[in-house]
């Protein structure tokens, strides 16, 4: 029954559906390679035809990435700067004396953030290649919240430094992430309206 169904096969679907089966082959051998990588890249081996890219799909993509991710991003950024701002403030309520800080603690609660920051880039870099870059992102930022918020329960110069310490660790993974989130949608030769 199926011998009549082949014969009108033409050779262009023979080869197609030849390159399909390969690649079903090709998959199965290959399932622990396939555990390593991505959904997109799973898709893209999996895909029976070659996927075309459309200048309505990239205005697409560039629209969700212009209303979902950008807004994200800056409010994270914004939040970040006014981190930073919110230690010369408090210092102007009296963190100062409520804390006991003398000397030169004041300016390294200040420094401490940046030198955490250049310590972790090389780090930083390294889970970047090794972790998908959306939940490094996520995690980075839950992380930084949460050290964000259990710094008030900080009430000496020890306590202050360490917190610091780690607003500064996980700061550090955050802008480069999250350029290489907006920059995936991104063609270096798209004109951006």
């Amino acid at each position: 029954m199926l011998a009549p169904a082949l014969e009108t096969v033409t050779k262009h679907e023979m080869e197609h559906i030849q390159a399909v089966e390969h690649l079903h082959v090709e998959t199965h051998s290959h399932h622990g390679d396939l555990k390593r990588k991505d959904r997109a890249a799973q898709m893209l081996e999996k895909a029976d035809h070659r996927i075309e890219l459309t200048p309505e799909n990239n205005a697409r993509v560039l629209r969700k990435i212009d209303l979902v991710l950008l807004p994200i991003v800056l409010g994270v950024y914004f939040l970040q700067a006014l981190d930073k701002a919110t230690l010369a403030y408090s210092s102007v309520f009296g963190l100062i004396d409520d804390t006991g800080l003398h000397g030169l603690q004041y300016s390294w609660l200040g420094s401490v953030v940046y030198l955490a920051q250049l310590v972790m880039q090389p780090l930083i870099a390294f889970l970047l290649v090794k972790l998908p870059t959306g939940k490094f992102l996520a995690m980075t930022v839950f992380l930084w919240g949460v050290v964000l918020s259990c710094m008030p329960a900080a009430h000496n110069f020890g306590g202050l430094l360490v917190s610091r310490m780690f607003l500064g660790a996980f700061e550090a993974g955050v802008g480069k992430s999250s350029r290489d989130c907006t920059r995936y949608g991104l063609r270096t030769n798209s004109k951006h309206s």
